[in-house]
């Protein structure tokens, strides 16, 4: 007659179950706070020894039978119990809930007069988590309570040896222990083990009334119902471990939000913080976003387990647009390896900004990232990484300033047809990528360097500025990368 206290029943859930031993027995189901079971009941345990069919079929053999009769009787009722006892179970009720229900149900289909399911505590104490009596016993023993063990009790040899034990007088028990079931009036009692990741987690008992011993089959009866425990014991562990992967799902996500908008961090808080997210709290960091698709999917499916299998620490998270990771990469082979594997991985644009030191400058490194989606990547991979030059940190740092400014600069292209306007702006680009060398632009465009100068001359008088005055090619170098970047 023992039972559980609820704040005690979370401990022990934590701490001595193992899920992936137990799930097995379990059962599928709407969990109660909107999770949904993956556990399973098992049938044969609840069904009992017979069907119903083979049941009723050997009743009608021997209707006459008063004692067959009242047997197929009770073992209907047990059935009928043990289903109710699984329904709950499979719905996901709190294991507490369903303790008491089982001392209700286990009291009346034994039948005895008291019912109770206690806890095996490490310091060598049972406490009551569930307990169940007629009401012309006294209630003596509430839940709740903690009882230190002693070597003649039903509890201690169920302990030691794992399985059922039943004393079938208290008359001549000695010890304070027997001394009180004798106080609340109990005369015989049975328990069994409950068995929890292949351990004796707890027990299940029966009491009587009454002298002389409980039937010879208590034990195999009430087994079916510390069956039952275990599982719903089983399934609150799963319950409690997704509720906690939710909210530190939720808390991480959090966390991103916060460092991804720019919050305001000490070093204190920051280190904090980069330990909940499993980040090393000293970069190099870059941000990466990628664009998610029309069709909403995510574009990088379990990133961040492929990259945390390369050894490289992030965080992610998912906006209405972009699909957003803080990347940590110790070093140009790490930032390598995440490029390659962005390339191998998206079907959609994705942007990497350029390293940065401080988890603070997050924010600055976010608006790059999304500058390098929307602007041009080069034939082979869909992946933009920015350069961190001058000029292009100088293009992109205010958008809108410098695509306004720009655009004056630029306006006199604009009677030009698209294509002709692009030759110009490509031989300016490589004409600067190769050190202002018209022969050296001219091989990569494979074309005469006359044809060079001819387009640079040309560039001159649409924008009115000279490419042999350094200011006037410091702004069209300007220019030309807000155009390249944000135009």
């Amino acid at each position: 007659m023992t039972a559980d206290s609820p704040s005690s029943v979370a401990e022990s859930a934590g701490s001595t179950i193992d899920p992936d031993a137990q799930a097995r027995r379990a059962s599928d189901g709407e969990l109660s706070a909107g999770f949904h079971s993956d556990l399973t009941i098992d049938q044969d345990a609840v069904d009992g020894p017979l069907t119903g069919e083979e049941l009723a079929a050997e009743f009608d053999e021997n209707f006459d039978d008063g004692k067959l009769h009242a047997e197929y009787r009770r073992l209907a009722a047990e059935q009928a119990a043990l289903r109710r006892l699984a329904t709950l179970v499979a719905r996901g009720v709190e294991p507490t809930e369903v303790f008491g229900a089982v001392a209700d149900e286990m009291r009346r289909c034994v039948p005895a007069d008291t019912a109770g399911l206690s806890r095996f505590e490490t310091d060598g104490e049972i406490i009551i988590v569930a307990a169940t009596a007629d009401p012309a016993a006294p209630a003596r023993w509430p839940m709740g309570t903690r009882t230190p063990m002693e070597t003649n009790t039903i509890a201690s040899l169920v302990l030691r040896t794992g399985r059922p034990a039943r004393i079938d007088s208290y008359d001549n028990v000695a010890g304070p222990i027997a001394a009180r079931v004798r106080e609340v009036g109990v005369r015989a009692a049975v328990g069994v083990p409950i068995i929890v990741d292949r351990r004796v987690w707890g027990l299940a008992a029966v009491g009587s009334l009454q002298p002389g011993p409980m039937p010879a089959d208590t034990e195999v009866r009430i087994s079916r119902f510390a069956e039952l425990i275990a599982t719903a014991l089983v399934a609150g562990y799963r319950d409690q471990q997704k509720r906690q992967l939710l909210a530190e799902g939720s808390q991480r996500s959090s966390l991103v939000d916060a460092l991804l908008e720019g919050r305001a961090f000490d070093d204190w808080r920051l280190q904090e913080v980069s330990s909940h997210l499993r980040l090393p709290i000293n970069g190099p960091f870059v941000v990466v976003a990628a664009q998610v698709p029309s069709s909403g999917d995510e574009p990088l499916h379990e990133i961040e387990s492929k990259l945390r299998s390369l050894d490289i620490f992030s965080a992610w998270r998912r906006l209405p647009d972009v699909q957003v990771g803080i990347v940590h990469v110790e070093s140009d082979r790490r930032l390598d390896m995440v490029v390659a594997l962005l390339s191998r991985m998206s079907t959609a644009r994705v942007g990497v900004s350029a390293p940065f030191a401080d988890l603070r400058d997050t924010p600055q490194a976010l608006h790059v990232a999304r500058v390098m989606v929307r602007g041009p990547t080069d034939s082979t991979s869909l992946v933009a990484v920015f350069d961190g030059s001058i000029l292009a940190t100088a293009a992109v740092s205010a958008p809108q300033v410098m695509i306004k400014t720009v655009g004056a600069a630029l306006d006199g292209f604009g009677d030009l047809p698209d294509k002709e306007r692009e030759i110009l702006f490509e031989t300016f680009r490589v004409w600067q990528d190769n050190d202002a060398s018209v022969r050296g632009a001219a091989e990569v465009l494979i074309c005469h360097p006359n044809t060079v100068r001819h387009r640079l001359h040309r560039i001159e008088k649409h924008t009115g500025r000279s490419l042999s005055r350094p200011r006037d090619v410091a702004e069209l170098c300007l220019a030309f990368e807000v155009y390249r970047r944000l135009m």
